[in-house]
């Protein structure tokens, strides 16, 4: 074990001469805690009263998040489809309006360009 130097000596007997008198415990110090422990009310456990509120609020945010993910975005898709619908209707007014007749005159064709159109 390590010696303390001898220059903490002199401290150490002023501590001790000072020191100050330890009181006399209560010979029934022991029974007055253990009734004041007794008397007093039981605490809330806040261990369990956060429990709900928490899974509440997990169970609503993981609604949302898979709401988001499973429903696709209408707006993106709408403006896709609008773009898709303008040229669409451009090509068509042009070939109308031109006298044009179509490439391909087959009702198959027209059917299959009319089922891509609509998906």
């Amino acid at each position: 074990m390590t010696q303390f130097p001898d220059d903490d000596k002199p401290l150490v007997e002023f501590l001790r001469q000072h020191r100050g008198h330890i009181p006399p415990s209560a010979p029934d110090l022991e029974s007055q805690i253990m009734q004041a422990v007794a008397s007093a009310p039981p605490q809330p456990q806040w261990r369990q009263r956060w429990i709900l509120p928490s899974a509440l609020v997990a169970s609503l945010l993981v609604t949302w998040a898979g709401y988001r993910v499973l429903v696709p975005n209408t707006a993106s898709t709408a403006s896709t489809n609008t773009a898709e619908l303008e040229a669409f209707l451009a090509t068509n007014w042009d070939s109308v309006v031109a006298g044009e007749t179509p490439a391909s005159s087959s009702s198959q064709d027209a059917e299959a360009d009319w089922l891509l159109s609509e998906n």
